[in-house]
């Protein structure tokens, strides 16, 4: 730590919380104190001079070193009163007294004390700056001061000789030194000050640009992303309708085609149906991933049956030609039926997370758990938990963080697998989000994975007394 560092530490001690919160009024006070502080040390220089000069030293040189002296007690006062400007008016008092004092038994008119007066209307200005208040103050101080001195040497008819003036030549020289360095101490103590403002203002105005280039890039991108999503939005139609030709024509031909005499056709029609509806899919993402971070996709809640669901998932997927010769099993776990939440974008979550299971999953099993039971609240509302466990190849640790982000390039294959062009994770975790839960992924190499979809459940009794009414009716 330099020395002026610990300078500064010591000067701040003396400086209360609300002047250091204050910029302005924590760099006054640090020149009062800084002024307090070592002032007294080239002051004192004076008294001890005449000491060594007069023969028999009284009261006056006593009065005047501790008048001196007495500036160190300010620093103290401030810490422990906190009146700064008090006793700024006061300690100016105090130096002109002092110098006066000095004028008056030592020199008179001629006193080597007389080049210490320079230094008040300085001080004054620092510790309080030129206002006009402030400025009426030190002159009335100046007046009644100069006043009161001229006063005594009326009523006296001539100053008091303690030491002969020309026995003081030497003390002149020392008072003028003592001055000009006190005077130049301040000054660059100011000047540091000053090149400390300007630096912080250099420092203020890059980051004004700073801010102000942002903001036109932050404006920028606000304008791109608008004509992104008004293009994509305007595109949507152009783009699903061919595709949904493509498809319904080649469903069509399928119908059409003999898989006896023509299995070549039929095989190639059936290609292009798939790519066709990964296209469609593509596509369907990309539209719906815009729209999520435009802020236009919609929420429809209404009560879901959880169990109906379970089945619906079970019996598609094990009737599908698709499923990886894998064994698919979904199952409710808790008493509640109900949940409160749209069931299109659920359904959809949540067979993007079973098509991804199948893509590293080959003749193995995978298993759909639907807790309604979990974490239940005083509010009874409660949340819904969906686990898609497999038994694949796993994901490495280093590619799970990874595997929600948009377009991300992934290396790894298993990755990549769980991820296909990019989109159906993240559109889960924003299907998610949205609906106000959270998708987690578990998952290790070689054993399997467990992605888990955690959503409020809401509140779904009404629906629950109805199917019961139902229920007992038939």
């Amino acid at each position: 730590m330099s020395f002026i560092d610990s300078a500064d530490r010591i000067v701040d001690w003396f400086i209360p919380a609300r002047l250091l919160a204050e910029r302005e009024m924590r760099t006054r006070a640090r020149m009062f104190l800084i002024s307090h502080l070592f002032g007294p040390i080239l002051g004192n220089v004076i008294p001890g001079y005449l000491f060594w000069l007069e023969p028999h030293p009284g009261a006056t040189l006593l009065i005047l070193a501790l008048s001196i002296t007495g500036f160190w007690v300010f620093p103290f006062l401030l810490k422990f009163t906190g009146r700064y400007v008090l006793l700024s008016y006061l300690s100016v008092q105090n130096l002109l007294f002092a110098i006066l004092w000095g004028c008056y038994f030592y020199g008179g008119a001629s006193s080597p004390f007389l080049p210490w007066l320079v230094t008040v209307p300085l001080l004054a200005f620092f510790y309080l700056g030129a206002s006009v208040r402030n400025c009426f103050i030190l002159l009335l101080q100046i007046c009644v001061s100069l006043g009161s001195f001229s006063e005594f040497y009326l009523l006296g008819g001539s100053f008091p000789t303690t030491i002969p003036l020309s026995q003081m030549q030497g003390i002149g020289v020392i008072s003028i030194i003592s001055a000009s360095i006190y005077v130049a101490m301040m000054a660059l103590f100011y000047t540091k000050i000053l090149a400390s403002q300007t630096e912080v203002e250099a420092e203020l105005n890059k980051h004004l640009e700073t801010s102000a280039q942002l903001r036109a890039a932050a404006l920028q991108a606000e304008r791109a992303g608008v004509a992104k999503a008004a293009f994509l939005n305007s595109m949507s139609h152009e783009l699903r309708t061919p595709l949904n030709a493509v498809i319904g024509y080649s469903e069509m031909l399928i119908e059409d085609t003999d898989p006896v005499a023509d299995p070549t056709s039929l095989e190639d029609l059936g290609r292009i149906r798939a790519a066709g509806r990964n296209l469609l899919s593509l596509v369907n993402a990309i539209l719906d991933l815009s729209k999520i971070e435009a802020g236009k996709m919609e929420i429809f809640r209404e009560p879901v049956d959880m169990a109906n669901l379970a089945a619906q998932l079970e019996a598609h997927w094990n009737r599908s030609d698709n499923n990886g010769g894998n064994r698919v099993s979904a199952r409710l776990v808790g008493e509640r039926r109900y949940a409160e939440t749209d069931p299109a974008k659920l359904e959809r979550i949540v067979n993007e997370l079973i098509e991804n299971a199948v893509r590293c999953t080959k003749d193995g099993a995978i298993e759909i758990v639907i807790d309604t039971s979990r974490s239940q609240g005083d509010d009874g509302e409660g949340w819904l938990s969906i686990d898609v466990r497999d038994t694949g190849v796993g994901i490495a640790a280093e590619s799970i963080p990874k595997l929600f982000e948009v377009f991300v390039n992934r290396e790894d294959a298993t990755a990549s697998n769980y991820g296909s062009a990019g989109l159906g994770l993240p559109l889960c975790d924003r299907f998610c989000r949205l609906l106000g839960g959270a998708l987690t992924v578990v998952s290790e190499l070689g054993k399997g994975s467990t992605f888990t979809i955690r959503l409020p459940q809401g509140r779904a009794t009404h629906s629950e007394a109805a199917d019961n009414v139902l229920a007992e009716a038939a």
